[in-house]
């Protein structure tokens, strides 16, 4: 039997598709920590993906650098690549957790919130067909998105 209500789309709670970001901030695994650290900061992101061949394979969050900052580690010393090379020999693989979280394009917003919940993340990897990075979702993304709801239609709640 057809159930009416999962045919209509809810524009409350959209494929995260139409809400994501439509960038992948990533690092390799080879990635010095310190130039990280200025991705992360650079696109306010809590945790940055890990890709080798547009492959997720893990990911580092904010803390992981900073405990290998207060063990003294790590030397900040503003890396960029081009102009000034990293002084760290700790890179991305070295902090890495696994795996990346990892949705497809066409579930529910919803759904990706409660996932993130259920794991401790603050990042979703969105895939397009479970197979290429098309984009990123994370908290802002969904406190972004609410707030247009609440313009679009202040007496929307949930």
């Amino acid at each position: 039997m057809l159930d009416p209500d999962r045919l209509a789309p809810d524009s409350s709670d959209p494929p995260v598709g139409d809400v994501m970001r439509e960038e992948v901030v990533f690092c390799l695994p080879s990635t010095p920590i310190d130039a990280i650290a200025k991705l992360l900061a650079d696109n306010e992101l809590p945790e940055i993906v890990v890709l080798l061949d547009q492959f997720p394979v893990g990911y580092v969050a904010t803390h992981d650098i900073l405990d290998r900052l207060i063990a003294g580690d790590v030397l900040i010393a503003g890396s960029d690549f081009a102009f000034r090379p990293s002084k760290t020999e700790v890179v991305a693989s070295d902090v890495m957790r696994r795996p990346a979280l990892q949705v497809d394009e066409t579930r529910r917003v919803s759904e990706v919130v409660a996932l993130m919940a259920q794991h401790g993340r603050q990042l979703a990897l969105v895939l397009h067909e479970n197979a290429t990075p098309v984009g990123m979702f994370t908290a802002r993304d969904l406190a972004d998105f609410r707030l247009e709801v609440m313009r679009v239609d202040p007496t929307a709640h949930d």
